[in-house]
């Protein structure tokens, strides 16, 4: 059975963590929905980060949406392509998007990481 869990060793969490993932990382477009960065890393592990700007919302919306991406990622991180560092970018239309449509989108776009 899959380890269905989001523990901290499959966070990004430091700024240069994040800023390294932001430049050299494949850049792929969800709609207006979320921007996703990955990078491969050398640490046999996936590990996810999330923006979500003060311009999506006030922090009850901010929150939402940080909460649907981990979701997402924690049932699909073990079909991912082990060893990469993902940074997921929200955009405003997650806000207002039904969790089966972003569920669907997100999960396709994080899937076809390579």
């Amino acid at each position: 059975m899959a380890d269905l869990s989001f523990s901290k060793l499959e966070r990004l969490t430091t700024r240069l963590e994040f800023e390294k993932v932001l430049a050299e990382g494949k850049k792929n477009r969800v709609g207006q929905l979320c921007t996703i960065f990955s990078l491969p890393n050398s640490l046999n592990r996936k590990r996810l980060g999330i923006i979500a700007s003060k311009r999506i919302g006030n922090a009850v919306a901010r929150n939402r949406v940080k909460r649907t991406i981990r979701e997402i990622f924690r049932q699909v991180k073990h079909q991912i392509i082990p060893a990469t560092d993902i940074v997921v970018i929200s955009g405003k239309e997650m806000v207002v998007e039904s969790y089966k449509v972003t569920d669907e989108k997100l999960s396709n776009a994080l899937l076809a990481i390579k």
